[in-house]
């Protein structure tokens, strides 16, 4: 082999040895973004349930589709070893029903349900064994405790205009995990057109004792009571 050659294929391993480590670096850095505590979202006041929105005679009901709406979560614990790094999870869960009325382009009323039986890990794919072990862990009684709550409802109290800022909407509403239905705030962006609503929320955080789940594990680990969600709803006229 000539001496080009060698030096060639020398600058190729090099090359190649030294993008390996860069898209590397560029995954851990993705990684961490996803695992980290939301930024500056805060968590969200939970305060006792609230009367339902009504929809008017005049108002116009959608349908959720199910097949493309969704929740999308992540959680977090860290170590009373302060040298080990925050680790978390993420995932979705899938809708099972929904309706919101509007009348004259404005959202006047809802309803959401989720199946938490859907929930997913979606950080956990290329290690099937702990994903089902991790998925089981959060239909459990320590957390969701699907036997007796299969479902996760949230019913809209109110909605305000916003005339300003990154999201057009603040919508109210009671979220019920386990049955202790709680009204909390967030903001969305909201859009009646051609037939079809979206809604898509901010990330907001949740405590998830306000909703009855304290598990705790010990052994050096502390699960973080606030659980990032967002919501993403796509409705069709019915």
């Amino acid at each position: 082999m000539s001496r080009f050659k060698a030096s060639y294929l020398q600058y190729i391993c090099i090359k190649y040895i030294f993008m390996k480590k860069i898209l590397l670096s560029l995954t851990l850095i993705g990684l961490i973004s996803l695992t980290s505590c939301g930024g500056s979202t805060e968590t969200v006041t939970a305060t006792d349930a609230q009367q339902e929105a009504s929809a008017s005679d005049e108002s116009q009901m959608y349908a959720v589709n199910t097949n493309i709406s969704s929740t999308t979560w992540r959680g977090f614990k860290i170590f009373d070893d302060a040298s080990k790094p925050e680790e978390g999870h993420y995932g979705s869960i899938k809708m099972k029903d929904g309706e919101v009325t509007f009348k004259n382009g404005v959202l006047e009323s809802g309803r959401f349900s989720a199946d938490l039986a859907t929930i997913e890990s979606a950080d956990m794919v290329d290690s099937p064994e702990y994903k089902t072990k991790l998925e089981d862990h959060l239909k459990s009684a320590d957390f969701l405790h699907i036997e007796n709550f299969p479902v996760a409802t949230f019913v809209i109290s109110e909605v305000k205009a916003l005339g300003e800022g990154d999201y057009n909407s603040e919508i109210s509403g009671n979220l019920d995990f386990r049955g202790a239905p709680k009204n909390i705030t967030f903001k969305a962006n909201v859009k009646e057109e051609d037939g079809m609503v979206t809604i898509n929320s901010e990330e907001f955080k949740i405590n998830r004792q306000d909703f009855g789940i304290d598990f705790a594990p010990g052994k050096g680990t502390i699960i973080r009571d606030e659980v990032v969600l967002q919501v993403n709803v796509i409705a069709e006229k019915s």
